[in-house]
């Protein structure tokens, strides 16, 4: 059985009577300022102020150490409370005037001070304040410290705290209801924003004051962080795919004129599209939604046309912090800080279709968050697609995974860029990504395809392996070696297109490149080549660092031409089956691929669904063949709302440390034990045991005068010896329960009293007639009192302003009885009041 002692203080234990029962706080954790020596209700820590400093989602004494000052791996989280948990921000303005990008971010939970709804109060972080001894203490002050006092609202909790209305903000002056303070409050602080840019480390110190009237006599602090911004994984769950509706405007309430024919074709080929996301749904486990975002951008000076690239106007994170029940999640939807061409500066910035992050998306438990630099104009490239570097298509997360003794339990974000040069997006929205702390970012180079998006080459699928995850790598090499074999046959003069059983919509014309034509073509040629290196440049940065295998990469044919005017960046001939959908599931969505058929079946398919089943994944075949183009496949035209409970949590990231073996549990206190009773000789004192979760089988008591136990005081009494003066009383309480590790608390209740002891005894001298004097000699103490007052009295009552040795008798007080009260003190001695009678008075 393993013994764990624990030093406790009984708190808010104090004498009505007789000596003040208290000991030294400890001032655990570097946090408390003791300005004089105030008799505080103290806990078992010496700490005033506690938040969840160790991340277990419960505030206790294991939270004292390191309040003071937040790391990586010690240190307590608040949200940004960026949600909409009543759906009160508004989409639209007033007389249906449209909202600007600026307008549409600005409003959240946090923006308006109060808690909204019932939902709301489980977004709030929690801080414990601890209880005063009033008698001590008359006023508790909170104050916030730092940058982030300016980014944080905090609230004070009356009742139970489980609906918004338990809650009132934190006034100006920070003072706390004295009504309150006594048993503790409880606050609940949220934040304003995310970490943006230097100006902020998401930090704010929260520090409490204590004042006895106008004197300051204690203070504490703790220093919290806002949860970073993380990014989800593919290998998380799809609950929603979404896709662009193609005819409804991303402009609120506004009526689109009628459809063009480009339109209409979009429309029909989407039809087909998503017929087969709904068949992949159905293979999968769980209910998984397709669901359809307003896509039309009519209303601003950008025409009638629908922009079906939902993958590149947002990237899908989340934010969450330890709560009781394990995690508080909120997730999030970025906004891609791709600038409009037509408008890229001002309070539009942004592509169009972004606007659904907070018109669509945004509401209880989903948040909506765009950045960037208003003074960034993007470089034009040529022959790429304006600002494309910064799409989210170029933004993407490797799943968890350990590597070189550091354990990243949410995985990596990975930027598409290459530094300092023209091929990035927004340097300050990137910026903000990596100021986060979390999932720290990887580069890889996009700069030789002609979009510039890592969803072009590189996909994450599950995989039943010890990694838990795949890597899915174009192979461009591998593609062509499929097609010179056709050749080799015999076959090339087929077309490299194969329609199966698709009907192109009324005006497209399908491809007519022969197999032949493909291979011997300098520009798919040149184009294997790029890619060939490009992804090989991209697979050595993950190998060193994630330390990738070949074992953990999927390598599948992917057709790449060069693009014109010998750019040295290339796109995809073929239907891309990189650019796939991982579902979390053990289906994964892939284009449809129509390569020439071998044995019946689709030769680029055929080989896909041999390796894919070697990781256990099945595929669902998606037709997007004219619905999309070649600068993109199904992953560019979705997104996905996923279930973000999967793994371990993020704030473990960093070092790995060896794990202990499991040994018997811990209880949790609830409550510290108590003492009440006067420490005195001859008084009881009584001991309450506190409270542990869960209750132990057995409880045992016993009492000590100083470090000597005594023997016989087993029970949760003690009667307090006259020979004991001077002595230090300490009880211990052992609580046990199979299972557990067995819990000592040592409370301290403080020293008895010694007693005087009486070297002469007092005595009155002089006639008790009317009229004479009595005159009092005190007699002596030993020791000599530090202290010595007077009081006589006439038939028991005090007579005022006989407070001398002397006294002369009045008339009035013919017949009837005179004594003197002398009491004596001295510190560490308990109070001595000694009565000498005189008799009645004659006349």
């Amino acid at each position: 059985m393993s013994l764990h002692i624990q030093q406790t203080r009984a708190p808010r234990t104090w004498a009505r009577s007789g000596a003040f029962i208290a000991t030294a706080a400890v001032l655990a954790g570097g946090g408390i300022q003791a300005i004089a020596t105030p008799s505080v209700a103290a806990n078992d820590t010496g700490a005033l102020i506690l938040s969840d400093t160790n991340r277990d989602g419960v505030i206790d004494a294991k939270d004292a150490n390191g309040r003071a000052s937040w790391s990586k791996d010690r240190g307590a989280f608040f949200l940004a409370n960026l949600d909409d948990d009543t759906s009160r921000c508004p989409t639209i303005g007033s007389g249906g005037t449209q909202l600007t990008d600026v307008q549409l971010a600005s409003c959240n939970d946090a923006a308006d001070g109060v808690v909204n709804g019932d939902t709301d109060v489980k977004d709030l972080a929690r801080i414990r304040v601890q209880p005063v001894d009033p008698d001590e203490v008359s006023a508790v002050r909170v104050e916030l410290r730092g940058v982030g006092a300016a980014k944080v609202n905090v609230f004070v909790k009356r009742g139970e705290g489980s609906s918004a209305g338990d809650w009132t903000r934190l006034g100006a002056n920070g003072a706390l209801p004295s009504d309150l303070i006594e048993d503790g409050v409880e606050l609940g602080i949220e934040g304003k924003d995310i970490i943006r840019d230097e100006s902020w480390d998401g930090s704010v110190t929260v520090r409490v004051v204590h004042r006895s009237g106008s004197k300051q006599v204690a203070t504490d602090e703790v220093q919290l962080r806002v949860a970073p911004l993380l990014f989800v994984t593919d290998s998380m769950p799809i609950e929603k795919l979404y896709m662009a509706d193609n005819e409804t405007s991303v402009y609120e309430d506004v009526e689109m004129p009628a459809p063009t024919a480009g339109t209409l074709r979009t429309r029909q080929s989407a039809e087909a599209m998503a017929a087969d996301f709904l068949a992949g749904m159905e293979r999968m486990d769980g209910d998984v939604q397709l669901e359809k975002l307003p896509s039309m951008q009519g209303a601003r000076g950008g025409g009638d046309g629908t922009d079906i690239w939902t993958q590149d106007i947002m990237e899908p994170g989340l934010m969450s912090i330890p709560s009781g029940d394990g995690e508080q999640q909120m997730r999030v939807f970025v906004r891609a800080p791709v600038r409009d061409g037509r408008d890229n500066a001002g309070s539009n910035p942004f592509r169009q279709t972004g606007r659904v992050v907070f018109t669509e998306l945004r509401g209880p438990d989903v948040a909506g968050i765009q950045h960037f630099d208003p003074a960034y104009v993007p470089p034009t490239i040529a022959g790429m697609s304006y600002d494309s570097r910064g799409s989210t298509g170029n933004y993407g997360t490797l799943p968890a995974y350990e590597h070189n003794g550091k354990s990243y339990p949410l995985g990596r974000k990975v930027f598409g860029a290459v530094p300092g040069t023209e091929f990035t997006a927004d340097p300050a929205f990137n910026k903000m990504l990596a100021l986060q702390g979390f999932q720290d970012p990887i580069t890889v180079d996009t700069s030789w395809l002609n979009v510039g998006h890592i969803d072009e080459f590189m996909s994450v699928i599950p995989a039943d392996n010890d990694r838990g995850w795949a890597l899915v790598a174009a192979d461009p090499k591998l593609a062509l070696d499929m097609l010179e074999e056709l050749v080799e046959d015999g076959r090339g003069d087929e077309r490299l297109y194969t329609a199966y059983d698709l009907v192109p919509p009324e005006g497209t014309t399908p491809p007519t490149t022969t197999i032949a034509e493909a291979v011997n073509d300098p520009l798919i040629v040149n184009g294997t080549a790029i890619g060939h290196a490009g992804v090989n440049r991209a697979l050595k940065v993950l190998r060193e660092e994630a330390g990738l295998t070949e074992a953990d990469i999927i390598r599948v044919p992917v057709l790449y031409r060069e693009g014109a005017a010998g750019r040295g960046r290339v796109g995809v001939q073929v239907p891309n089956a990189s650019n796939l959908i991982g579902t979390g599931h053990d289906v994964v969505l892939i284009p449809t691929q129509h390569a020439p058929a071998v044995d019946g079946q689709d030769v680029f398919q055929a080989e896909i669904e041999a390796r894919f089943a070697e990781i256990g994944t099945e595929v669902q075949w998606a037709e997007d063949y004219f619905y999309t183009n070649r600068g993109g496949q199904i992953h560019c035209v979705t997104n996905a709302l996923r279930d973000t409970t999967y793994g371990d949590s993020w704030w473990t990231e960093g070092e790995k440390k060896s794990v202990a073996p499991e040994g018997p549990k811990e209880f949790l206190t609830v409550s510290q034990p108590s003492v009440s009773g006067v420490l005195q000789a001859g008084r009881t004192l009584t001991v309450r045991r506190g409270s542990l979760s869960p209750s132990p089988d057995a409880v045992t008591y016993q009492w000590y005068r100083g470090s000597t136990l005594i023997p016989g005081a087993t029970s949760n009494r003690l009667k307090l010896q006259s020979g004991w003066g001077g002595q230090v009383i300490r009880v211990a309480i052992a609580s046990s329960k199979r299972g557990y590790a067995t819990v000592t608390t040592m409370t301290t209740v403080g020293s008895v009293p010694r007693t005087f002891t009486q070297s002469k005894r007092p005595s009155v001298r002089g006639s008790h007639k009317v009229g004479k004097t009595l005159t009092l000699r005190a007699g002596s103490l030993s020791p000599k009192a530090s202290s010595v007052t007077y009081r006589w009295y006439v038939s028991n009552k005090a007579i005022p302003g006989a407070t001398k040795t002397r006294l002369k008798l009045k008339k009035q007080w013919a017949g009837r009885t005179i004594k003197v009260v002398i009491t004596s003190k001295k510190s560490g001695f308990t109070t001595k009041a000694t009565t000498v009678k005189v008799g009645k008075v004659r006349r």
